[in-house]
C-alpha cells in the first residue's frame, strides 16, 4: 500500500481558515485528516513542499509505526521546526489513522484499544468583538437550540498588555 498522492483542501487565505488533508494509496483507498486551523493555507504549502516529498511513494505505515513515520519526517526537516510543520504533520497523521480505520472498518479510537461512546461537548467562544452581556445571551440561545450545558469563553484580550 504505497502512498500515491496527498491533497489539501483549504477555505482560502483566511486567518481562521481550516484545512483538510487527503492521502490516497495506489489501490485507491484513502484517509482524511485535518490540519490545525488558522492560516491553514500556509500549513498546506508547508505540507506540499516539506512533508509530501517524504510521504509520496512510501508505504503507508502500520498503526504502530505512524509515530516513527512522522518523527522521521521531522528529523529530515530538522532545520524547519515550528507550528506550521506540526500543523501539516497533524493533517498527515490523522489522515493515516483515518485510512487505517476505513481499511479495518473500525472507528479510529478502537485502533488504540478504546471503544466509541457518547461524550459531552461544550460551546466555545473566542470572540472579542462582543460585550460580555451579549455573549451570555448568545450562549443562552446556543444552550436552548443546541443543548450545550457548558461553555468555554475568552476572558480579556489576547496578549492583553494590561488593557483588560
Amino acid at each position: 500500500m504505497i502512498i500515491k498522492k496527498i491533497e489539501t483542501f483549504c477555505d482560502g487565505e483566511n486567518i481562521k481558515g481550516i484545512g483538510f488533508v487527503k492521502i490516497t494509496t495506489e489501490d485507491g483507498k484513502f484517509g482524511w485528516g485535518q490540519m490545525s486551523p488558522y492560516n491553514a493555507d500556509i500549513s498546506s504549502l508547508v505540507l506540499h513542499r516539506q512533508v509530501a516529498p517524504f510521504c509520496v511513494g512510501k508505504e503507508i505505515p502500520e498503526i504502530k509505526f505512524v509515530e516513527d513515520f512522522v518523527n522521521l519526517i521531522f528529523e529530515k526537516q530538522h532545520k524547519f521546526p515550528g507550528s506550521y510543520m506540526c500543523r501539516a504533520m497533524g493533517g498527515v497523521d490523522t489522515a493515516i489513522l483515518d485510512y487505517w480505520g476505513r481499511w479495518l472498518e473500525k472507528p479510529v479510537c478502537s485502533l488504540f484499544g478504546a471503544e466509541p461512546k457518547k461524550i459531552m461537548v461544550y460551546g466555545s467562544s473566542m470572540k472579542r468583538d462582543i460585550t460580555p452581556k451579549d455573549e451570555v445571551l448568545r450562549f443562552k440561545r446556543l444552550r436552548d437550540s443546541c443543548g450545550f450545558n457548558a461553555f468555554k469563553y475568552r476572558v480579556g484580550s489576547e496578549v492583553g498588555r494590561d488593557k483588560d
